[in-house]
């Protein structure tokens, strides 16, 4: 997110000068910004301390970082989905879904998800001479 050159105590004072009285187009001029940015400001910020601006502020941004983060990871996880559906034979599957059940002590519908593989395929019986 995009850092303002504005401090969150000069946009709440700017909206309570508003407030009291004075013209908003002195108030833009002052600042030098435009009417729009005002509004959007008042509409943001209206009824709110710099305290609990600087807290909006600060959720946002770690909003967006819990975003980039989520997306980050999910390209992980379909990168490596796709690794495992070109270079694993369904037997090497069912036994990383068995390691993982053992291991990280998870059910079977959340590991077969993790490895790209059915629960039906999982549980199908499979002949031990055919490999």
């Amino acid at each position: 997110m995009r850092k303002s050159r504005y401090t969150e105590e000069q946009i709440t004072s700017a909206i309570k000068a508003s407030e009291r009285g004075v013209k908003v187009k002195e108030i833009c001029e002052e600042l030098g910004i435009s009417e729009a940015t005002f509004y959007s400001w008042k509409k943001k910020y209206a009824g709110l301390s710099s305290e609990e601006g600087r807290k909006i502020k600060d959720l946002e941004e770690r909003l967006h970082y819990v975003q980039r983060e989520m997306q980050t990871l999910m390209s992980d996880k379909e990168m490596l989905q796709s690794v495992l559906k070109n270079f694993f034979t369904t037997n090497d599957k069912r036994q990383a879904v068995n390691y993982l059940q053992d291991t990280f002590e998870i059910g079977t519908r959340r590991s077969c998800r993790l490895l790209d593989i059915s629960r039906s395929v999982y549980h199908y019986p499979y002949n031990l001479e055919n490999q």
